[in-house]
């Protein structure tokens, strides 16, 4: 005897919806697989450490009291800032272009960053701890009247900041600005 119509659409009906459900199953599984293996993005890795924040909240106090809008953070300068900084510490210099000559607009430009201005300040400090390592590197930017001038400048709007310790304990510093 044939199988009646109607159990064979309620048939087809549960194998869709089991398919259905299968493939739903599939989806949300790929999606966690990626989120877990995808490499971070640059907003993830620069994540501030707290001098790297007190940095920019200082510069930032400066440029108010100066009459100035307060720049905005930049993940994607962070992550430059501090990949500048990571490497003058490797290599122990201090100097705004590497020794391949790279500068800060080269590092800008090169990470896809689209600017009509770009400025970068740098600073080095020798302490055993990094206690107070923002407020001394701001207040040696201040003395500094080319290092005031970028950071109270009008023409930039966004900034990065990056921290990083050489293996003989010299603490380098690098704040990228935009506009």
């Amino acid at each position: 005897m044939p199988t009646p119509r109607v159990v064979r659409r309620r048939r087809a009906v549960k194998a869709g919806v089991s398919l259905l459900a299968l493939s739903l199953i599939a989806a949300i599984a790929s999606r966690v697989y990626l989120l877990q293996t995808a490499p971070a993005s640059p907003e993830e890795v620069a994540g501030l450490s707290d001098q790297e924040s007190t940095i920019l909240d200082l510069v930032n106090a400066a440029r108010a009291h100066a009459g100035l809008k307060p720049l905005r953070f930049s993940a994607r300068l962070a992550v430059i800032a501090r990949a500048h900084s990571y490497d003058m510490a490797m290599r122990g210099y201090l100097n705004r272009v590497s020794p391949d000559g790279i500068g800060p607009a080269q590092r800008v430009r090169g990470a896809g960053i689209s600017y009509d201005a770009v400025g970068e300040i740098i600073y080095m400090g020798t302490y055993r701890d990094d206690e107070h390592l923002a407020k001394r590197a701001v207040e040696d930017w201040f003395k500094s009247a080319e290092h005031r001038a970028t950071m109270l400048s009008d023409k930039f709007t966004a900034a990065g900041v990056g921290i990083a310790r050489s293996g003989a304990g010299e603490f380098y510093v690098t704040q990228d600005f935009i506009h």
